[in-house]
């Protein structure tokens, strides 16, 4: 397996044009201050070629911000990070930084190539969510118990809401969230109708169809792994993003946490779910 870099620089070095080029589901996020254009390597992991390891190489930045479509994580704000492509393609890596001395920003952007899709094997964790793997699939639906949904201001603060015993509409206990191993297939079976959180919590007819899904390792808070789904899926609930935490995973329970985000899709600046689920007979 191999990886071709191809570098493009270029550099930014006005405050309008950064602002105005905000990157992708970054929260509220400003940077102040301009340093030298700033530089940063990309290797591509021994043992991975799809997993790059990103490192900033700028002496006079007090904080830098990466943009990086298409890899997991999307954006990172820390000086070195280890970023997974789990397609082939071509993808761009933007690097803004600014300075201490609050003398300005700059970017710089360098292109990178990868040849093959990253390899998939029945880990044991994706034989948990998937069935083992096998072509029927598996499928989580809520619990019943309380604290199905919980929901609070930080990753580890869940003291906003939690929901008591049966406390969920109906609409919400008949979803059917399944994952299919082959081709990573994700179809929300909401029998026709989601609990809408925009429009005062009422049932809308929808169908959000198939898309395939992302079981990125390591890739969460903590090390831990990740399920990514398409952005205009969801699991659980509406208002919750697509890229999930798992927090647990055993044969028949699910736990898995991710941020608030608004309609159009992007996270707020604070809020974070916890949502359980069962497995499905």
């Amino acid at each position: 397996m191999r990886i071709n870099i191809f570098f493009a620089l270029c550099s930014i070095s006005s405050v309008a044009i950064l602002l105005s080029c905000e990157p992708e589901r970054v929260d509220q996020f400003a940077i102040m201050g301009v340093p030298q254009p700033p530089d940063f390597s990309v290797a591509p992991l021994q043992d991975n070629p799809n997993k790059i390891e990103i490192s900033a190489i700028t002496n006079n930045a007090f904080q830098v911000l990466w943009e990086l479509p298409g890899a997991t994580p999307k954006n990172s704000r820390k000086f070195k990070d280890t970023i997974l492509y789990p397609k082939a393609g071509d993808y761009f890596i933007t690097l803004h930084a600014s300075a201490s001395d609050k003398t300005g920003s700059a970017s710089t952007k360098k292109k990178i190539s990868i040849l093959q899709d990253a390899p998939l094997s029945c880990s044991d964790d994706l034989a948990l969510l998937t069935g083992n793997c096998l072509p029927e699939g598996k499928c989580w639906t809520f619990v019943q118990s309380a604290g199905a949904v919980k929901v609070g201001p930080g990753y580890n603060d869940f003291s906003w809401y939690s929901s008591p015993v049966g406390g969920l509409q109906n609409a919400q206990y008949d979803d059917r969230f399944c994952f299919t191993f082959d081709n990573l297939v994700f179809e929300n079976r909401n029998q026709g109708g989601s609990v809408n959180p925009w429009d005062g919590y009422k049932v809308q007819s929808v169908n959000f169809g198939v898309s395939d899904f992302i079981f990125s390792e390591g890739t969460g808070a903590g090390g831990r792994d990740q399920i990514i789904l398409q952005n205009d899926q969801f699991m659980g609930v509406w208002d919750a993003d697509n890229v999930l935490d798992i927090v647990k995973l055993t044969e028949k329970e699910l736990v898995v946490r991710a941020r608030l985000r608004n309609p159009a899709g992007e996270p707020a600046a604070e809020g974070w779910f916890e949502l359980t689920f069962t497995a499905v007979p």
